[in-house]
């Protein structure tokens, strides 16, 4: 079964142009974005939102370190605002975000009936 994770990604236009690069080179990353994703939401603005749910996130898979460059190709050109990530793990203090370009954040809360 493996660990698992719920992950988003938003881009903005100019990033969204960027991830298009990416997508035309085919492979993993490719179909990760657009098969394997469990939504994918193009806003009328331009901004695209891809989420996952239960993905096994692994720098080791070649879709998940592709998209982990593109993330850093995106901070080494100060693009920062273009762009949110936001994964939560099973463990509780597993939490990961960068960029800055979406108010996105993480709330954990229990219900009680």
């Amino acid at each position: 079964m493996g660990y698992r994770s719920e992950v988003l990604l938003a881009v903005k236009p100019d990033a969204a142009a960027l991830l298009s690069t990416y997508i035309a080179k085919g492979g993993e990353l490719a179909s990760m974005l657009s098969e394997d994703c469990s939504e994918v939401d193009k806003q009328e603005d331009g901004c695209v939102i891809y989420r996952w749910n239960g993905i096994k996130w692994y720098d080791s898979y070649p879709e998940i370190a592709a998209l982990e460059d593109f993330m850093s190709r995106l901070e080494e050109e100060d693009m920062d605002e273009s762009y949110r990530f936001v994964r939560i793990g099973e463990d509780t203090d597993d939490n990961e975000v960068r960029g800055w370009g979406f108010e996105i954040g993480i709330s954990r809360h229990i219900d009680f009936w």
